[in-house]
């Protein structure tokens, strides 16, 4: 019997069943919803700093691994769990870079190239503009700058993260740059440093240098010349005798100057090495004047010496020249020969007399005041008020004995003329009627200067005819100009002080013999012609200036003045006076001191001399009509012992006694002598006149500047130190080394040492090769620094091709090019003291 055959219709129902589709996609959707929720509890749940890392693209760099807030430096993202949905939405590359400022200092031009302002781009950029015009360009540059154009990013400006990727790992070097990035911008395409990278262009001679310093004249002529007279002078054996990197690797910098240039230099400093001309610098000076012309036309300027033949100095110009007054008057008397005024005017005479009668105020506060007070209203450039320590180097701490000494040499009735000259302004001014005060600019300022504006004439009064005063005559002549008193709202002006003034500061006087008078010109002062006047001012006996005036003794019982109050003893120049009570040495005594206890001798007024005492006359004679003359007749007798020597005679010149710097006098002029390298006093003018004195200026800034870099100069600063112009306004000099500061604004970056160990047996001479009759030195003729032609020739891009190859050193571009030309700072953050 035959089983019958089961169909599929017929298999049983439960194993024919399956579960419907509906069925399936709902359960996909619960477990899909699940892990939904299962995730976002877990995240909502987790901590924020896991949070962060989670949705972090990749870890940050060392720099910035410290950084745990997001919007720190996106400027769209949040600080909640959810901000992430920002990072959806490209941020915004400015707000971003703004952030990056927040930690790294950087100029206002932060997004252009290189960081550079927009005129040192487009010069570089015409300049290379122009020689990748003759460079041909590889293929793979082509290429990659048709499928990355950058044109557009260098128009809207660079954001730092242009260069800077983040979230590249801990060990990624944020400064790094590959060559690819640096050509997809430049105008010079090259693909490589020993490919197509462009010739060196005159490297590195930029800008010459500060020292004038000719290497090919001193190896070729100096040297030799030097060994040959003096073997024990050294001389440079090698470059690192005078040049080191230590201090500074990108600079090789110079060795001091007692290192290197004392040997031969100092002596030219000091003065020593001087052939011709004085060895110091004049300073004050009494200027030679042709005397028989002012004579002639009558000019009222008291003594002055005849033999004067010295020049008004550019630093007594400065001086006088303070106030405006003091400028015009410079102004007048510069195109004058002061020698010579026989074509003068009627108004340049004027302006002689006043001259005159400025330089002897200058020297009358020197003496009577402060050089501290004196110079320090000195305007130059409308500079604030000087410095105390500037001043004193200014003046080189001259000694107020240098000028009094002066002073009683050229000018010994400098202070009789300037009391006379008060005290006659004085009277004037009493017996002015009240309608001429009216007149004066203001009621309460007899001011010179504001006279000389209403009445030019009568600025600088002429003196009166020769015949008005009989000769011989001893009457106290009037001057005739009046002084200069201080103006209503005028500061202390010491140039000019008032009559009050003077009488509160200067000794009782009696009145000299006033008009024209020349002084001798010898350079000795006798010793009965000195007086013990405060601070070297002569001021005490009648001065007989007239023709044929005889001085007359003073009477016997005249006793010495009682000595002032502010006086000091002044042992080096007694009075007449105080020699006449000065005791007689013993005969054959000589100067042995006496013993303690002896008797004192007899009052060498009271006492004959020597010589005088006759057979006669001695005691024990048995004449009775001898005499006992009492103390006044003794007294009254004339006294013919010669008195002591009060001065000590030197063959040494001044100038050689100041042989290593100093103070001295010498030919009516007072001078310093520098003192040796970095010295004080000229490096101060330079630097207070130098800013206000452009060349071909005739200012007094400018002359005392001209004077002291002129090839003769003094001190010899400007033999080695080049001078620069100051954008037309002015010149400094080069005293000051170079310092990585000076490297700014370069592209390029050379470091010198690790260079030293192939340079083998030619050392500094495998790059930089001497070049002789190259117009080195002719170059420092002119003031722009660009404007140079070096001693050495320019360094080869072959040369280092023989060692930055692909197969040898490295040759990328940040290796000898850095990119911010200005560098990036990071500055320290504002943080508040908390209170205690």
């Amino acid at each position: 019997m035959r089983r019958p055959v089961r169909t599929r219709s017929a298999r049983p129902k439960s194993r024919r069943q399956a579960l419907p589709a509906s069925l399936r996609d709902r359960l996909a959707l619960l477990l899909a919803l699940a892990t939904v929720v299962c995730l976002a509890l877990a995240l909502l749940l987790s901590k924020d700093t896991q949070f962060r890392q989670f949705l972090m693209p990749g870890p940050l760099t060392s720099a910035h691994g410290a950084i745990e807030n997001c919007s720190a430096c996106h400027a769209k993202s949040g600080s909640g769990k959810l901000s992430w949905i920002h990072g959806l939405v490209a941020g915004d590359p400015v707000a971003d870079s703004q952030a990056c400022l927040t930690c790294h200092k950087m100029p206002d031009t932060a997004f252009n190239a290189h960081s550079a302002s927009a005129e040192a781009l487009q010069q570089s950029t015409q300049r290379l503009t122009k020689l990748a015009a003759g460079m041909p360009v590889p293929q793979s540059a082509r290429a990659q700058s048709i499928a990355f154009p950058t044109a557009n990013k260098l128009a809207h400006g660079l954001y730092c993260a242009t260069c800077h990727q983040e979230h590249q790992g801990v060990n990624f070097n944020l400064n790094s740059i590959s060559n690819e990035q640096c050509a997809s911008c430049h105008v010079v395409k090259f693909d490589s440093f020993d490919g197509h990278h462009p010739e060196f262009a005159n490297y590195p001679f930029k800008r010459r240098t500060r020292i004038v310093y000719d290497h090919a004249g001193h190896f070729g002529k100096h040297f030799p010349e030097v060994a040959k007279k003096d073997p024990a002078r050294r001389i440079p054996a090698t470059c690192s005798t005078c040049h080191s990197s230590r201090e500074d690797k990108r600079v090789m910098a110079v060795a001091p100057f007692e290192q290197t240039c004392a040997t031969c230099h100092l002596d030219q400093i000091v003065g020593k090495e001087r052939a011709s001309g004085p060895k110091g610098i004049a300073f004050l000076t009494l200027p030679g004047l042709d005397l028989q012309t002012l004579k002639k036309k009558k000019a009222s300027i008291g003594e002055w010496p005849e033999a004067s033949e010295a020049e008004l100095t550019p630093f007594m110009k400065v001086m006088i020249g303070r106030n405006e007054r003091g400028r015009a008057l410079i102004k007048t008397v510069n195109n004058l020969n002061l020698q010579d005024l026989s074509r003068a005017s009627n108004a340049q005479i004027r302006a002689v007399t006043s001259l005159v009668w400025e330089i002897k105020r200058l020297f009358y506060v020197l003496i009577t005041g402060k050089a501290s007070d004196v110079l320090a209203d000195l305007n130059i450039g409308g500079r604030e008020k000087l410095s105390a320590n500037l001043i004193s180097d200014l003046t080189a701490s001259i000694p107020r004995d240098v000028v009094a000494g002066a002073q009683q040499q050229w000018l010994p009735n400098l202070g009789t003329e300037m009391a006379n000259r008060q005290d006659a302004a004085g009277t004037a001014k009493a017996s002015r009627p009240a309608e001429a005060d009216q007149q004066t600019p203001s009621k309460n300022a007899p001011d010179a200067a504001k006279a000389a504006v209403a009445r030019p004439e009568a600025a600088v009064p002429e003196a009166p005819a020769a015949s008005a005063k009989p000769e011989g005559s001893k009457q106290p002549a009037v001057a005739d100009e009046r002084p200069q008193n201080r103006a209503e709202g005028q500061t202390d002006d010491l140039l000019h002080p008032t009559p009050e003034e003077l009488r509160a500061t200067a000794p009782p006087v009696k009145p000299a013999v006033r008009g024209f008078t020349a002084y001798a010109g010898k350079e000795t002062a006798s010793t009965d012609e000195r007086s013990p006047a405060r601070a070297g001012i002569r001021s005490g006996e009648k001065v007989a200036q007239a023709e044929g005036a005889v001085r007359k003794p003073a009477p016997a019982d005249e006793r010495p003045p009682a000595k002032a109050a502010d006086q000091t003893d002044d042992l080096l120049n007694p009075t007449q006076d105080e020699l006449r009570g000065i005791p007689a040495p013993a005969k054959g005594a000589g100067n042995a001191v006496p013993p303690e206890g002896a008797a004192p001798k007899r009052d060498a007024a009271r006492a004959k001399p020597d010589s005088a005492i006759s057979a006669d006359d001695a005691p024990g004679t048995g004449r009775a009509d001898a005499p006992a003359a009492p103390d006044a007749a003794a007294a009254a007798k004339p006294q013919t012992r010669a008195a002591p020597a009060i001065s000590i005679e030197s063959d040494v010149e001044p100038e050689n006694w100041a042989e290593y710097g100093g103070w001295y006098r010498q030919d009516y002029a007072i001078f310093y002598r520098p003192t040796g390298h970095k010295d004080k006093f000229i490096y101060s003018w330079l630097f207070l006149t130098g800013p206000k004195a452009p060349k071909g200026d005739k200012k007094p800034a400018a002359a005392v500047f001209d004077f002291l870099t002129s090839k003769d100069a003094q001190g010899s600063c400007t033999k080695c130190h080049s001078v620069d112009d100051i954008g037309g306004k002015g010149r400094t000099v080069n005293f000051s080394p170079p310092k990585i500061a000076t490297k700014q604004g370069r592209f390029t970056n050379f470091v010198h040492e690790p260079h030293f160990g192939v340079l083998q047996n030619r050392g500094c001479l495998t790059c930089h090769n001497i070049e002789k009759g190259r117009p080195y030195l002719q170059s420092y003729e002119q003031g722009n620094p660009k404007n140079f032609a070096s001693n050495f020739g320019a360094v080869k891009k072959e040369l280092c091709q023989t060692c930055h190859t692909s197969s040898a050193a490295r040759q990328d571009c940040l290796l000898c090019h850095k990119y911010h030309v200005n560098g990036v700072v990071t500055p320290i953050m504002n943080t508040k003291i908390p209170n205690q």
